[in-house]
């Protein structure tokens, strides 16, 4: 992410420094081949130009900004939804014997442990398929529920909520899953790099021979858009970044609140092993 994010603060910077080369030899060309009056003249009729790709620049930040925190606070919520209902399928499972209750709930621990942990890395390195441990986890966690008892109207009443949760458990696992892909496309950062490319060599352009006023513009321009590209890029990559990547705190907190209320038996909160390698580019 590092990387991801240290190439567009690079190629920002060449293009401020282009837009400010190419704005400082045309004007320098117009103040050289004609009267100064004539210069400022022109000059001063970029203004509507200005005006329009600088509106329209803003206005495309500022749609691309609220897409970002969308998307950001999407996956925010796929990864709540998912602790959360992991943590009701724990709970669905108390009306059933405790020698199978208790080995389905060690295995749900197990997987929201490895969710929090081996998911976690998998989706910073955009890998859809998850880890191979966690998936291993739900599997046993399915097959445990598949051989639950229904001989009594009760068990079978709630192997349908059951079988409910663990489907939903797996739906925003992979949400979760799928929203570490940036959602802004490449065509789009061509967009943002070639107005900003435009509008600094118009302002520069503008500014003419005000050196001290044309440096004042471009160093506030720069800040104002390397932190506006800057924000775009860590949102769009909600595991990563820094300062702004999310954390398993849902699963986390899920497991210390059942851990809390269901204390016994210990064997439920055991240690759990790894039942698959994970490979992780």
């Amino acid at each position: 992410m590092l990387g991801a994010l240290l190439a567009h603060e690079l190629v920002l910077l060449a293009v401020i420094l282009g837009g400010c080369w190419i704005g400082a030899r045309l004007a320098r060309r117009q103040r050289g081949g004609a009267p100064t009056s004539d210069a400022e003249d022109g000059s001063e009729r970029l203004s509507d130009a200005i005006g329009f790709v600088g509106g329209t620049y803003g206005i495309l930040l500022g749609l691309l900004l609220v897409f970002a925190v969308g998307h950001f606070v999407d996956t925010r919520q796929a990864s709540r939804d998912e602790a959360v209902t992991a943590a009701a399928l724990f709970t669905a499972v108390n009306p059933y014997p405790a020698e199978n209750r208790d080995a389905l709930r060690h295995s749900i621990v197990c997987f929201m442990r490895s969710a929090a942990t081996d998911d976690w890395t998998a989706a910073s390195v955009r890998d859809l398929t998850g880890s191979e441990n966690t998936s291993a986890w739900m599997s046993r966690v399915q097959r445990q529920i598949e051989e639950l008892p229904q001989d009594q109207p009760a068990e079978a009443t709630n192997h349908y909520f059951v079988t409910e949760e663990i489907l939903d458990v797996s739906k925003y696992r992979q949400l979760m899953l799928l929203y570490a892909l940036p959602e802004i496309p490449m065509a789009i950062w061509v967009v943002v790099y070639v107005s900003a490319f435009v509008f600094l060599s118009l302002m520069v352009f503008h500014l003419g021979t005000r050196r001290k006023l044309a440096r004042l513009a471009v160093v506030s321009t720069t800040l104002v858009l390397v932190a506006v590209i800057g924000a775009l890029v860590l949102l769009d990559a909600p595991y990563l970044g820094l300062g702004s990547a999310l954390r398993p705190v849902a699963m986390d907190a899920s497991l210390a609140r059942l851990k809390d209320a269901y204390p016994e038996p210990t064997s439920v909160w055991d240690d759990c092993g790894r039942l698959a390698a994970d490979e992780l580019g």
